[in-house]
């Protein structure tokens, strides 16, 4: 039993992995975040960030970016034609850092809140729309799909001639897919995504643009107590290449990250979540980029 256990890890491991290698289609997506609840579940999660960016601005030119955020996210699951769907807003409070490193540039800072994201999502393989009664039957072994869709929206406060804003005044509208291989204890995934971003036509020096990005991300949890499960996740970053007026920043993505997550399950229906990410492998003049997260959600 327990070499057919690993040998069914091995085929799932390996079916995310071609998913992902086959999809190539970049948004952040946490282990476990597109599992099975009842139709009628509702999710508040608040969450901490803080995001160190270092990105080459000359030969010997360093900008660094400290930023921490506090979002506060509402999520409401419904039932759409038989599929498990939902539809979200977050809303976060902003605070930027900018400063240098061999430049005589002064530093600069900005807070308040940032830019409103809606998300939406659907059910695509096997997961289905369940009453609280019926998930308790629920056999959630096998494959499992989802997609989902996030839009940025541009309502930060944005001043053209500050040299860091909250927000980089244009929309952002991130489509990613999601395929899951469960097998008691194991949670595989494998996720692929896409960033899209509108032209910033208000940029100090012109037209702020940026290509398409895209993100492959592979996921493996387990757990080790009924209450609690931990993470680690590789992810494969290409493109976002940025132009400022007619000046290309030659910033394009090749990069590799690697993460961590443990989730603990709290009383009262609540859980708390750590997160971090790390670069292991970074394109020659692309931004770097390490962050940690802690969140708190609560069901109702």
């Amino acid at each position: 039993m327990r070499m057919n256990g690993l040998k069914m890890v091995r085929t799932g491991l390996g079916l995310l992995l071609s998913l992902v290698v086959l999809i190539a289609p970049a948004g952040a997506s946490d282990p476990r975040q597109f599992g099975v609840v009842a139709d009628d579940t509702s999710r508040t999660s608040l969450r901490f960030r803080q995001q160190h960016i270092e990105s080459p601005r000359g030969p010997r030119e360093v900008e660094i970016i400290d930023k921490q955020s506090y979002s506060i996210r509402h999520a409401q699951y419904f039932a759409l034609d038989g599929r498990l769907a939902y539809a979200a807003v977050q809303l976060p409070y902003v605070n930027v850092e900018q400063s240098f490193e061999n430049s005589r540039r002064p530093s600069a800072q900005d807070d308040g809140v940032g830019d409103v994201m809606i998300g939406l999502g659907i059910g695509v393989y096997r997961v289905p729309a369940l009453s609280r009664d019926a998930l308790k039957e629920y056999d959630r072994n096998g494959l499992s799909s989802a997609c989902t869709v996030q839009v940025a929206v541009p309502t930060a406060s944005y001043v053209k001639n500050q040299s860091v804003n909250l927000t980089s005044n244009r929309w952002m509208v991130i489509p990613s897919c999601q395929l899951g291989w469960t097998q008691q204890q194991w949670v595989l995934e494998g996720v692929a995504s896409m960033n899209w971003f509108s032209d910033n036509t208000d940029y100090r020096t012109g037209t702020f643009q940026q290509d398409n990005s895209y993100s492959m991300k592979a996921m493996a949890s387990y757990s080790f107590i009924p209450e609690a499960w931990l993470a680690a996740t590789l992810e494969y970053q290409y493109g976002g290449a940025v132009t400022r007026g007619v000046r290309s920043d030659n910033d394009g993505m090749n990069n590799w990250t690697a993460g961590a997550a443990v989730n603990f399950r709290l009383p009262g229906r609540n859980s708390l979540r750590v997160v971090g990410e790390w670069p292991i492998s970074t394109a020659e003049g692309s931004s770097e980029t390490k962050e940690i997260s802690l969140v708190l959600s609560h069901v109702w």
